[in-house]
């Protein structure tokens, strides 16, 4: 029955739902029919990978489940090309029971994330959490290939402190607010929805804002943007980060007895002690503070958001941009069709 279902006439709605109802047929098989294996893998692969996140996901779990000659090698380079930690953590996940289809370069690739990925940032379980999937990865392992691995397996990572680490582009041009109204408010038709996602995390945007629960915590969540702003005033917002500072995100400036200055936002105060993060791109960049030793404190006219972000970018790079913080992370949006 869902081998009639023509995948080229579904929407991504019901692509999803199409392929849970293929989880369904496996979950409930519990000695699947190799020969079914190898079919609807052969049919998945065709497919895999979708421009859709949301849909690889359910790809990806299908793909790595049947263990699809190659689904290795397409889900490894999914997370080198992934945006956000949550959708790298959510490749990982998946491949952590494939006992076939690797190279051993893929596994040393593959272990090897893992290291970056302790420099992610979550709950108290999180780091926990990723270590239950590197020792679930090991575990998939055969003996030869232990042996071969053994460095990379001694080798176990350690939670770092978070350093962001962003693709490097070429500066194109110092952009203007009044340049780019006309052009955003005309622009914002045909879009690329998967564009706009990825210049989010290259923009650095992820670094510090939540947007439909991916990114960091230091700055707002830009998931309702679209309902608070219009263009003039996100574009402000993102040349002229200085030019209206929320207080709830404002930076102090601490002159301290000894002559130093301190500008940041404070993230902890504790009896005497505050402590105060002097970088927003770098979560773990902290400054401890005595009260004892502060001369004076005010409140800094200059954004903690550095100016800039969106000067290595092309005009349709920032439509694409603007297209995605005002759709809330709806890729169905009529700016995208």
């Amino acid at each position: 029955m869902l081998e009639r279902v023509d995948w080229s006439k579904l929407d991504d709605a019901q692509k999803i739902d199409y392929l849970r109802a293929y989880q369904l047929v496996f979950i409930r098989e519990k000695t699947p029919d190799p020969d079914l294996k190898k079919l609807v893998g052969k049919r998945l692969d065709a497919w895999y990978p979708a421009k859709s996140r949301e849909v690889n996901a359910e790809l990806c779990k299908l793909i790595t489940y049947l263990e699809v000659p190659g689904g290795v090698t397409k889900t490894l380079a999914l997370i080198a090309k992934a945006p956000t930690q949550e959708e790298q953590i959510e490749y990982a996940l998946a491949l952590r029971s494939v006992k076939t289809g690797w190279t051993m370069k893929e596994h040393e690739e593959y272990l090897n994330w893992f290291h970056k990925a302790g420099g992610f940032r979550g709950g108290n379980s999180f780091h926990g959490f990723l270590r239950n999937i590197r020792n679930d990865a090991i575990k998939s392992l055969s003996a030869d290939e232990k042996v071969a691995l053994k460095t990379e397996i001694a080798n176990v990572p350690k939670v770092v402190e978070t350093k962001f680490a962003f693709k490097q582009r070429p500066f194109v041009k110092k952009y203007t607010v009044d340049e780019l109204v006309p052009i955003v408010e005309k622009g914002l038709t045909k879009r690329d929805f998967d564009k706009g996602r990825n210049l989010f995390g290259e923009a650095k945007c992820f670094a510090c804002h939540r947007f439909n629960n991916e990114g960091g915590g230091m700055g707002p969540d830009l998931t309702i943007v679209s309902g608070r702003f219009g263009a003039r005033d996100l574009l402000e917002s993102i040349v002229e980060p200085s030019k209206v500072i929320s207080d709830q995100y404002a930076a102090v400036v601490v002159e301290k007895t000894d002559g130093k200055q301190v500008v940041g936002r404070i993230v902890n105060l504790a009896g005497d002690g505050i402590i105060i993060n002097t970088d927003m791109l770098d979560p773990n960049k902290l400054t401890n503070v005595n009260r004892n030793q502060i001369e004076s404190m005010g409140t800094s006219k200059i954004s903690m958001m550095p100016e800039g972000l969106i000067d290595t970018l092309s005009r349709d790079e920032i439509l694409d941009l603007v297209a995605y913080l005002y759709s809330r992370g709806d890729r169905k949006h009529m700016m995208f069709r």
